[in-house]
């Protein structure tokens, strides 16, 4: 009778070649994981750096395009504030004291309306109205200041000939007490610009962060600043910060002077907030910066 043969098992050298083996190819593949980790993290971190540049001279270029040396109210080299431009309109009615006007709705019902407002005007807002003159001569063309003594009420644009409504419908439209009142010289048609002043600047936020700040105001009442891009690179006096102003004259040169400024050269720097090791970043933050040039428009 045939002896059954034990079945065949591990011995205690290949259950440690095994295990061996095993934590290798485990230590390999935690260690991939972790470096793409690392890869990803690092490049989020860039992709947000460079993000921060962007939106600052983004933001910037926006808003101070359409300004000119006259919008500004006060520089440095870590802020600007302007009157920015909140709103464009055609005047559609005015009463008999013309301290009080009427705009078109932004319900048009028109492809292109004759009202856009990015914020809706409030009582001590700003806004130029256009006078042509009484001569056909452009020399005499002219924008008159004016400023918001109440907040916007309901209002109807008379229909045509003494307005711009060609019918009951296009009669809506929006009422707003001024002072002084609308020189005689004004006629119903001409186009209105509403603004505010608005500052712009780099200052620490919450913890150490650099931020670029956003504040309006209002019938002297400022909001309180607001980040809107960041983080940013600490300030630095002499145009070496996170968010720096360069302003230069028409000529080219530099000027500290409002009055004469022709052109804004703004630059932003951003940083990494952790040493990274990515690509060609070894062993360091990664910095990077993004330079623009805006010109002012001519005149007001």
């Amino acid at each position: 009778m045939a002896i059954p043969r034990g079945r065949p098992g591990v011995t205690l050298v290949e259950l440690v070649v095994a295990l061996t083996l095993f934590s290798i190819v485990a230590t390999i593949m935690l260690t991939m994981l972790r470096g793409q980790q690392r890869f990803h993290a690092a490049s989020l971190e860039i992709i947000d750096t460079k993000r921060a540049t962007q939106q600052a001279t983004g933001l910037l270029y926006g808003e101070l395009r359409g300004a000119s040396s006259v919008d500004l109210y006060a520089i440095s080299d870590s802020s600007i504030a302007f009157r920015t431009t909140i709103g464009a309109a055609h005047l559609c009615g005015l009463d008999s004291t013309r301290a009080s006007l009427t705009v078109p709705s932004t319900r048009s019902t028109g492809a292109a309306p004759l009202s856009t407002f990015r914020a809706l005007p409030r009582a001590g807002d700003s806004l130029l109205v256009f006078d042509s003159g009484e001569a056909p001569e452009p020399d005499d063309d002219r924008w008159h200041p004016h400023v918001l003594v109440a907040d916007p009420a309901g209002g109807v644009c008379p229909t045509r000939p003494h307005g711009l409504a060609s019918n009951g419908i296009e009669a809506s439209g929006i009422a707003f007490q001024v002072a002084p009142p609308l020189a005689g010289s004004i006629v119903i048609g001409v186009p209105l610009r509403f603004f505010r002043p608005a500052s712009y600047s780099l200052y620490r936020g919450t913890g150490a962060a650099w931020m670029l700040g956003y504040s309006t105001c209002a019938a002297g009442t400022c909001t309180a600043r607001q980040p809107v891009s960041g983080p940013y690179l600490p300030f630095v006096s002499g145009g070496e910060g996170g968010v720096a102003f360069s302003y230069f004259d028409g000529q080219g040169a530099p000027t500290g002077d409002r009055s004469r400024v022709a052109r804004v050269d703004v630059i932003a720097r951003a940083r990494t907030a952790s040493t990274l090791h990515v690509g060609h970043v070894r062993g360091q933050r990664y910095q990077d910066s993004l330079a623009l040039t805006i010109a002012l428009r001519n005149g007001s």
